[in-house]
């Protein structure tokens, strides 16, 4: 059985001998099913298919593996876990997520200004929360405003990071973010910052080079 399947709670073989494979999920299912039309379209565009399996089952206490809105909320002042991480993988048996996103608690984030004047060639900015870039092929990052309390005190923004292995994923910068915006806005309304967030609907177009 592939690491893929294991990670994305397959089961044991059937009578016949073959594999028995997980449920394969909508992308509107994905992630707590925080996207939205344009989002889906995006994430079809991004994996070129309409299938997808996330991490399932449940941790060594009980809790589900699956990533939700309330368990990130209150897990984003502890190390990035299963918990506040949506992970998604094409459902093909692929090895690799296609999608790894992840959000924490920040006290400080990027001066959208400074990073203009500093930007390399591969990093596209945008107009979005307090700092929005795609690096790449592989890394979507989004910084927005919401104060949150926890363990280790007080923190006014969270990070919200997004991973794609390269080779699995369509490159496309305005995609990868409409994706991590529409996780990230639903987490804000889930939270109560949305209107301190500032997240569009609609993703706003690249900042010219």
């Amino acid at each position: 059985m592939s690491v893929a399947l294991l990670l994305a709670g397959g089961t044991a073989c059937g009578d016949d001998g073959g594999v028995e494979k997980p449920d394969a999920l909508s992308a509107s299912q994905v992630c707590d099913g925080t996207l939205d039309k344009a989002a889906v379209t995006a994430l079809e565009s991004l994996g070129g298919t309409k299938r997808f399996n996330e991490l399932r089952g449940a941790d060594a206490s009980g809790a589900p593996k699956a990533f939700s809105l309330e368990w990130a909320e209150k897990t984003l002042h502890h190390k990035p876990t299963e918990k506040n991480t949506c992970v998604i993988y094409k459902a093909d048996g692929s090895d690799f997520p296609l999608l790894d996103i992840s959000f924490s608690a920040s006290q400080s984030h990027p001066d959208p200004a400074e990073e203009k004047q500093a930007n390399d060639s591969d990093e596209v900015l945008f107009p979005l929360g307090l700092y929005a870039s795609a690096q790449g092929d592989t890394g979507t990052l989004l910084y927005f405003a919401c104060p949150t309390e926890g363990p280790d005190g007080k923190a006014p923004y969270i990070k919200a990071d997004m991973f794609s292995a390269r080779g699995q994923v369509n490159p496309e910068a305005e995609g990868r973010m409409t994706v991590l915006n529409d996780v990230s806005r639903a987490l804000a309304e889930q939270l109560g910052c949305a209107a301190q967030a500032k997240l569009p609907a609609e993703v706003p177009d690249a900042l010219p080079r």
